[in-house]
């Protein structure tokens, strides 16, 4: 099994994590996941014995798995990251859209940001004993 590759790409302000790996000559896979704050985003997973034979040198699967995993990485740099580059997982149901919180109203007018800040810590000050 040959080691795999990692590389943090970004674009347009947001990381995705790369990861390609060698799944073995007994699962003659090349894994690609694709990463984004921790979730799967895309995936792609190739056969290379059936694109290599089967007697392919440790060397052209590495060049392979290169391969793959810079082509994902241009599809990144390319804006595609969002769309999954290939498949073999489930389809995913919709998700359900959570509406926003609703946004806090802003403190009263009449009132200084000092003395706000004053109410507030004494709100969280300890009652006294009496």
């Amino acid at each position: 099994m040959i080691p795999g590759l990692n590389t943090l790409v970004t674009h347009a302000g947001v990381e995705f994590h790369v990861q390609t790996e060698d799944l073995g000559r007994q699962n003659p896979y090349v894994l690609t996941l694709v990463f984004r704050a921790g979730a799967i985003i895309a995936r792609e997973k190739a056969n290379y014995q059936e694109a290599l034979g089967d007697e392919a040198a440790e060397v052209d699967i590495k060049r392979f798995m290169d391969q793959q995993h810079q082509r994902i990485i241009q599809d990144i740099q390319a804006g595609h990251a969002q769309r999954p580059v290939a498949s073999d997982l489930p389809p995913q149901p919709p998700s359900q859209a959570v509406p926003a919180p609703p946004k806090p109203s802003p403190p009263p007018a009449d009132k200084s940001l000092d003395e706000l800040i004053m109410e507030y810590l004494r709100s969280r000050q300890p009652p006294k004993p009496s």
